[in-house]
């Protein structure tokens, strides 16, 4: 029984002493924690959590105040803070850190453009795994930019990218394809690439693809309802050219079934970019005011639908988890 007492003593005096460990646990701030509150934007509770966890290392709490002085979100924008606490990520080897100093460098936030800075920066995220890096890298030697000019290096970069399943990257291998820059000139070859990016819904690549199989280029099988489609998925992604394409085949019927005040919507929509054909010019002036005040408004609603598409894109974007 004595034997027991003691056990039992011991039992109830650990109770007390696990509730506090407990407690002091579940107030330790976490990064999750600031996490929540980052998507939240409320910055200032974010900031509060992440500073001492950067501090002490934690490296997507570095990031977090990357971005947050980068594109002062709930502090002042200072680059020089930025690049701080970028650097002391990239230094733990974290290639989304790596891309952000690439960018940087490369877009002249840093006081003015260094492409060399950027190309060392893009080159290192990108050997660590980063396709983005590996675009952008890409993009300076087929440009010349930093780096002596070469098509071939450009291709090896973008197609790493691109098999990765980076969908501009994807885009921009396919226009190698077509032009033959770094690579054999093959139209069947881009198409490939063009149609894996569009499938990811890139607007760009929706376009092109859809031209090339609504004209049948190259050898592909022409097919006026299918390239229409594509072209339809990049119109609707607010693409300028795209959205005037679809005017005229609306206007024709020819891949879709004739709709003149749709037609008439999506030449107001290309119009507005800076688009312009005489032919859609002479069907608008043969409608009548209630078809154009019907097509005006469905422009109007469209835009508005688009605006609120790309703002929602735009919120979450980052390199924390890279």
């Amino acid at each position: 029984m004595k034997v027991y007492r003691t056990c039992l003593l011991l039992f109830f005096l650990t109770i007390p002493l696990a509730g506090v460990h407990a407690q002091a646990t579940r107030l330790a701030p976490t990064f999750k924690e600031a996490a929540a509150l980052y998507s939240d934007e409320n910055y200032a509770a974010a900031y509060e959590i992440a500073v001492p966890l950067a501090t002490k290392g934690n490296v997507r709490a570095q990031i977090m105040l990357g971005e947050m002085y980068e594109f002062g979100r709930g502090r002042e924008a200072d680059i020089t803070n930025a690049l701080q606490w970028y650097e002391m990520a990239a230094a733990q080897d974290h290639q989304g850190a790596m891309f952000r100093l690439g960018m940087l460098n490369l877009t002249g936030k840093t006081g003015s453009p260094d492409p060399s800075k950027a190309r060392e920066w893009f080159a290192k995220a990108a050997a660590a795994g980063h396709i983005q890096a590996s675009n952008e890298l890409g993009l300076l030697y087929y440009q010349g930019i930093g780096v002596p000019a070469s098509p071939a290096e450009a291709a090896k970069h973008i197609r790493k990218a691109a098999d990765a399943g980076l969908a501009q990257a994807q885009y921009n291998l396919g226009l190698l394809y077509v032009n033959g820059h770094g690579v054999d000139k093959d139209i069947t070859t881009a198409s490939i690439w063009f149609q894996k990016a569009a499938v990811q819904g890139l607007p760009e690549a929706a376009l092109d693809y859809g031209l090339m199989v609504y004209g049948g280029d190259a050898g592909i099988r022409k097919d006026y309802k299918i390239g229409a489609q594509w072209l339809l998925v990049a119109a609707d992604a607010g693409n300028a050219k795209a959205q005037m394409f679809i005017a005229r085949i609306l206007a024709a019927g020819r891949g879709m079934k004739k709709d003149l005040i749709e037609a008439a919507k999506y030449y107001t929509l290309a119009k507005q970019a800076g688009q312009a054909d005489a032919d859609l010019d002479v069907m608008m002036s043969n409608l009548s005011s209630l078809q154009l005040g019907d097509a005006e408004r469905r422009a109007r609603v469209f835009a508005e639908d688009i605006k609120k598409r790309r703002l929602n894109a735009a919120e979450g974007k980052t390199d924390r988890n890279d």
